[in-house]
């Protein structure tokens, strides 16, 4: 970021320079050599004759020898892979979906037959199943004729001597239905008395009508209901409820999948064991089966492509036997990678050093630093970032370690290279325009290098790069986990826009390598979060996540100051919003400003009665000492022993820089004009801070709230909002000239506009409050609790408002 590193003062400053300009320039080329070694890995033994390399003679073999046939092994790979029985899973709520299904037709086949009359709807002893079946579905003609028939024959028969011979004898021992229910009618008409026979017409009769009314709703009913259905007696079909019941059971039991053929389905249904042996009844079991059943077995992609893979892997490697002089390779032909494979254990690749590839590499990597060079050097104002020898070293780990995975895992595994986390990372600890300018600057190198894979290439590259663009230092760890799995979905689009356009990868294939792809976004993530704390401790940046853990109150340092220096604690907090608020105001990094300044005067916990907020009304013992040459040095320790304190509870770095640079070098005036009264050698320097001034925005910042705090707190509430800017103004101008904003890259507009930032936030410190009436404060200041006649409305006469009562009675 933009801070520089505290140094001891005891060395000179052209020896830090030279120590970091020359630390920085080993890092750089340590960097560039690792870079160019993690690329060109495949170049170092690049074979000549590769594949689709034509030939212009006959390649022979020169021994005898058993060479691995790739081509015959991936086909028994892909054979092994078809040849794997699918894996399935069982879906409980299916079963119980065709359960819940088939009781629902069963409900609709108890109404019809309750609104039919059911069956037997008479005693069988009066008249038989058959005939009350018969007597239901005759016309009504036939019925009437039916009735007469039967009083006929039973007066006929009344005067012979044996009642059933002459019944018999009047049918001519005829079996039919009609006949079989004229003789149990004319039966019963016999042997029953008057009453109890019209009360079986009567049955008859109101049957007949319902029987009818309820044939026309089965005709709109299912289907298996319509000829079968009222046709069953009661007991046959509570079996075949039951008998249907156990066979959907026994089925679903099985398992069924989606997509099996009619055929196949019905031949199952039918080979059933617990069918009813009628075969009209077993017709409409097989039937409600048939239209409740549910597939429970859904396919396990994942469990089955396991599988697949394993069966692949254990196919053993195919090898073809070759002979001295066995034909290889037709002149004019290309290389196939059968063909290759072969060459290659034959040494026959002619394998050497791939020079030009080497040098445009080297060429393409010198112009990327080049380019990210220029912009460290002209544009950190636009990148927002200043970058330090620990930073350079960092971003040298993780580019390298990032083009080393994704060189290593190419062709086979880039599916799953995290390089999105590289602008996870860089992002989180700088800024994103950074991650995205070396972002691109990685992606052209690694587009150079994996020239071969780039379509395969392609959704990680722009994973990345939307990774790096969307990450600005976030202020939690679950943007980085919610930016993972935008990158994973977008990888996951990326590929199968492009496999749609090739037109030639299988649906199942496109989906599995599509959630490859997925997991990578999230990979990338789950690395950045696991690399960033380890990182941390080797750069010279913080990411907001530890700038965060680091602004905890109950931090030992932070702790330290509130109980020891409660004066000064405040003090702090009040620089700390109005540093705040102008680093929100300049696009300056808010999270590093307020964490910075809660440390800025820690040194003052040592000798904290020196310092006048935290006095208390007490003695200034400055005042007992009476020596300015020694005040000042006692002031000027809070800023060296804030510093060993820093040290001693190891704070960061950049941390530590807020300390001497928010005082810079300013001069300790109040003593330096105590000491000119008393002696005409005073050297100013024994009253100036030894520094250094503000290196970046963000300590010009602190240095600037910490030199306004005290004169905004003097300000009185009647101030001007013109008046209070010119104070401020006046202080900034102080600082601009004494030099002490010359490298923090401060303009005067910035300085014109933190003033109303500052002026700002002293306002709602000290907004203004209802002003109570006097004897309020006698009572309660807060105006909680006044009393009665003061809320009155002003209705009284002038006198009763000015006499005052003898007794006041407070409000509960």
């Amino acid at each position: 970021m933009g801070i520089a590193p505290n140094h001891s003062s005891l060395l000179p400053k052209t020896t830090h320079r030279i120590s970091r300009k020359w630390s920085g320039r080993a890092v750089i080329g340590i960097t560039f050599v690792c870079l160019i070694s993690s690329l060109s890995i495949r170049f170092y033994s690049e074979p000549r004759l590769d594949i689709g390399t034509f030939v212009d003679q006959d390649l022979r073999s020169p021994k005898s020898i058993e060479a691995t046939d790739i081509e015959a092994t991936r086909q028994a790979k892909e054979i092994a892979k078809q040849q794997v029985i699918p894996v399935y899973r069982s879906n409980p709520e299916s079963d119980a979906n065709a359960v819940k299904h088939l009781e629902e037709l069963l409900q609709v086949g108890d109404n019809l037959r309750i609104s039919s009359g059911n069956l037997p709807y008479v005693d069988r002893q009066i008249l038989s199943d058959d005939v009350q079946r018969y007597l239901r579905r005759i016309s009504e003609p036939e019925w009437v004729q039916l009735q007469d028939k039967a009083n006929k024959l039973a007066t006929n028969v009344s005067n012979q001597v044996s009642t059933s011979s002459a019944i018999t004898s009047a049918i001519n021992r005829d079996k039919e239905s009609p006949s079989v229910a004229l003789a149990e009618l004319t039966t019963y008409k016999l042997n029953a008395l008057p009453q109890d026979y019209q009360k079986l017409l009567n049955k008859i009769t109101e049957v007949r009508r319902a029987y009818a009314m309820t044939q026309d709703k089965a005709a709109k009913g299912p289907e298996m209901f319509r000829d079968r259905l009222l046709e069953m007696s009661n007991e046959e079909w509570e079996n075949c409820k039951k008998l249907t019941r156990q066979a959907l059971l026994d089925v679903q039991s099985s398992g069924i999948v989606s997509g099996l053929p009619d055929d196949m389905l019905l031949k199952r249904l039918t080979n059933l064991s617990n069918l009813p042996i009628n075969e009209d009844h077993r017709m409409m079991a097989i039937a409600l089966v048939r239209s409740t059943i549910k597939p429970n077995l859904t396919i396990d992609y994942v469990g089955t492509t396991e599988r697949a893979i394993k069966a692949s892997e254990s196919v053993q490697t195919q090898r073809v036997a070759l002979q001295v002089g066995d034909l290889i390779v037709k002149g004019g032909e290309k290389i196939t990678e059968r063909q290759f494979v072969i060459l290659d254990e034959l040494k026959m690749t002619q394998r050497q050093v791939n020079i030009k590839r080497l040098i445009l590499l080297t060429l393409s990597t010198a112009l990327a630093f080049g380019i990210f060079g220029y912009a460290n050097q002209r544009w950190q104002y636009l990148l927002k970032v200043k970058l330090h020898v620990k930073d350079l070293l960092a971003l040298g780990m993780v580019c390298t370690g990032s083009t080393l995975a994704t060189v290593i895992m190419a062709p086979n595994m880039l599916v799953f290279v995290p390089l999105a986390g590289m602008g996870l990372i860089i992002g989180s600890f700088y800024s994103s325009r950074l991650a995205l300018l070396i972002t691109l600057l990685v992606s052209g190198l690694l587009t150079i290098a994996i020239s071969a894979n780039l379509l395969s290439l392609a959704p990680v590259l722009v994973g990345a790069i939307v990774a790096a663009a969307i990450t600005n230092r976030p202020l939690t760890r679950s943007h980085l986990a919610a930016t993972g799995l935008l990158v994973g979905f977008l990888q996951a689009s990326v590929y199968i826009a492009i496999a749609i356009i090739a037109g030639s990868t299988p649906p199942v294939l496109m989906a599995i390598t599509a959630l490859q792809y997925a997991s990578g976004g999230i990979i990338a993530a789950i690395v950045a979060l696991g690399a960033i704390p380890y990182l941390e401790h080797i750069a010279y940046a913080l990411t907001p996540f530890r700038l965060a853990e680091l602004a905890n109150l109950d931090r030992p340092l932070l702790r330290l100051l509130v109980t020891e220096t409660p004066g000064t604690f405040q003090h702090t907090l009040f620089v700390a919003n109005l540093a705040e608020a102008a680093a929100r105001e300049l696009g300056a990094d808010t999270t590093l400003v307020r964490t910075g300044t809660l440390y800025h005067d820690i040194g003052k916990t040592l000798r904290p009665e020196y310092f006048i907020e935290n006095q208390m009304g007490q003695p200034n013992p400055h005042d007992l000492l009476n020596d300015p040459w020694e005040s000042a040095q006692i002031v000027k320790e809070h800023v060296s022993g804030g510093i060993r304190l820093a040290q001693k509870y190891h704070l960061p770095e950049m941390l530590q820089a807020f300390i001497p640079e928010h005082q810079g070098t300013i001069a300790i005036t109040y003593f330096y004009c105590q000491a000119q009264k008393r002696s005409d050698r005073v050297y100013e320097s024994d009253f100036r801070y030894v520094g250094p001034i503000p290196q970046s925005r963000e300590t010009g910042i602190v240095m600037l709230a910490d030199a306004c705090e005290a004169a905004l707190r003097s300000l009185g509430t009647d101030t001007t909002l013109e008046a209070a800017k010119s104070l401020l103004m006046r202080i900034f101008e102080t600082r601009w000239n004494d030099g002490q904003l010359k490298d923090c890259s401060l303009t005067w507009e910035d300085l014109d506009r933190i003033a109303p930032v500052f002026i700002k936030v002293w306002q709602e410190r000290n907004h203004g409050r209802i002003k109570y009436p006097n004897l309020a404060n006698k009572l309660d200041p807060s105006g909680s609790a006044l009393p009665d006649h003061l809320c009155k409305k002003d209705i009284e006469t002038s006198a009763s408002q000015t006499a005052v009562p003898k007794k006041i009675s407070l409000k509960n």
